[in-house]
């Protein structure tokens, strides 16, 4: 039996990750609905999302914009804003457009757990470092580019939430215990995946497994059906869109998702690899400076498993947003996850001045 103290020292920084937490949400909610709509993506949404609000029954399954199928992205954050548009209307009138806060307030709140799940990774991956956690949700609250991005009305917030989700359940499979539980929750996280930007999830369920497979952890094959029961409503949306849209469902995969981010430049991606890199440099400030010092920790730690997880994950999704023919400053979002998890370290040791080893 653990005594109070050791108790303590061995449980995540709670209070420390829900007070960042809650910084992240006033942030992220502060004078959210004083600003017009910035751009053609917010736009977007907003009357996709608008559209299915308007519908009812089955129709809501499948979205559309301005009357015609929408093929661009699953509408899994569409449903959710929709719903947050029917729950405000109670107090509006139902011939109103709907605000800018209404628009942009699910997006903005999903994006602020990214903080304290980070966090939590860290932790799970340094155990009773309680700085290293603190000082990961702490560059994540700070990060301009995720603040600036968080608060629209776009994918990318909510999906930097949905990976960090993701990657902490799938660590949390070392514990062994209630795996059964954790498959469905990485299928169902999985399915959101799905239903927020499909092609994506190859990339990030490859980063996440790769550092997994030295680890012995015991997968009964019973267990695979949790997973798939998890991993249904994902899967069900795209067959049932592939049946009412036959070719046009391939769009989201192909045409819309991998051909035209691989093999087309778009304006302002001429020099493919420097945009990226330069989101990272201007973005990262000033824990960019400690990203050197936090990529040797990494290396000295190779054998163990937090240093392949922070080399697997930083890797595998430079290798899948470098190459990129298409680039957008918010394409490197993604990145900000192991760049924070390899700072977070490294902060600790060059503000304590100790070194420590938590394998």
């Amino acid at each position: 039996m653990l005594n109070k103290n050791e108790s303590r020292i061995n449980s995540p920084p709670f209070l420390g990750l829900a007070i960042l937490w809650l910084f992240a949400y006033f942030l992220a909610m502060y004078e959210l609905g004083n600003s017009p709509l910035r751009d053609f993506d917010e736009a977007t949404v907003a009357r996709v999302a608008l559209e299915l609000s308007q519908k009812s029954g089955i129709d809501t399954l499948l979205p559309s914009i301005w009357g015609e199928a929408y093929l661009n992205k699953p509408p899994g954050l569409h449903w959710l804003i929709a719903g947050f548009i029917n729950f405000t209307s109670l107090w509006h009138n139902d011939k109103e457009l709907p605000s800018e806060f209404t628009i942009r307030f699910v997006p903005a709140f999903l994006s602020t757990f990214v903080v304290p799940l980070c966090g939590l990774i860290q932790w799970k991956l340094r155990p009773k470092d309680k700085f290293s956690s603190i000082a990961t949700s702490a560059i994540l609250l700070s990060l301009l580019p995720i603040a600036r991005h968080g608060r629209l009305a776009m994918l990318d917030g909510t999906l930097l939430s949905l990976v960090s989700l993701l990657w902490l359940l799938i660590i949390n499979l070392r514990d062994g215990k209630n795996n059964k539980y954790r498959l469905f929750y990485i299928g169902l996280t999985c399915s959101f995946l799905l239903l927020l930007k499909a092609p994506l999830i190859i990339p990030i369920s490859l980063a996440g497994i790769l550092p997994m497979l030295g680890e012995k952890i015991q997968l009964k094959k019973y267990l695979l059906p949790w997973f798939l029961l998890g991993l249904t409503p994902g899967v069900s949306w795209h067959i049932w869109n592939s049946l009412v849209r036959g070719t046009g469902a391939l769009w989201l995969w192909w045409g819309d998702g991998m051909s035209r981010v691989l093999f087309t430049s778009s304006a302002g991606s001429g020099d493919q690899y420097l945009v990226p890199l330069i989101e990272l440099l201007e973005g990262g400030w000033p824990w960019i400076l400690f990203f050197p010092f936090g990529i040797y920790i990494a290396f000295k730690e190779r054998k163990y498993f937090s240093g392949k997880w922070y080399l697997s994950t930083l890797l595998v999704l430079c290798f899948a947003i470098l190459p990129l023919k298409t680039q957008y400053p918010w394409y490197v979002m993604p990145l900000w996850i192991p760049f924070a998890l390899i700072c977070g370290p490294s902060v600790k040791e060059v503000i304590i001045g100790k070194s420590s080893k938590y394998y």
